[in-house]
């Protein structure tokens, strides 16, 4: 579907990628072809029947094809390397509470502290998801997918 209409949208399930992306959050992903992708791009991609979505953290040539190293923001160690083939499409937009926020390849000083925080520390990233439950449950958010627990949602990603 991505390949033929260009663009897809779908809800976030998971947490591998807090603090960038979190459980509910509305994704845009765009077709994009492999070498446009670049270090520091969040993408979509199909690893072991399973989609994901995290960032590309290199990526080099071997042989006849291109190869890519990616992680989740929350997750401590890069996943196992990802084919050019697998690549689908870089998220261009994510949809928080109704707010649009661009997914920008430079990260700024707080948010590399969260990242590492939620890297390095359990509590730290349930803290996190529970703020965000939280808040989706003040302000609302539409999303069936803010109602679960924050320790269910960590251990579903990590």
């Amino acid at each position: 579907m991505l390949h033929r209409f260009g663009e897809v949208r779908f809800v976030a399930h998971g947490s591998s990628m807090i603090p960038s992306i979190y459980p509910g959050d509305l994704l845009t992903v765009r077709s994009e072809s492999v070498t446009s992708a670049r270090s520091g791009e969040i993408v979509l991609f199909l690893l072991g029947g399973r989609f994901f979505v995290h960032r590309v953290m290199r990526k080099w040539p071997q042989r006849d094809r291109v190869l890519f190293a990616t992680r989740g923001d929350a997750l401590p160690q890069e996943d196992p390397p990802v084919d050019g083939s697998q690549l689908l499409g870089r998220v261009t937009a994510i949809l928080r509470y109704g707010k649009r926020i661009n997914p920008a390849n430079h990260v700024r000083p707080w948010k590399k502290f969260l990242r590492w925080g939620v890297q390095n520390s359990t509590m730290f990233a349930k803290t996190l998801l529970a703020a965000h439950l939280l808040r989706a449950r003040i302000f609302g958010s539409g999303s069936p997918e803010t109602t679960g627990t924050p320790g269910k949602q960590l251990q579903e990603c990590v």
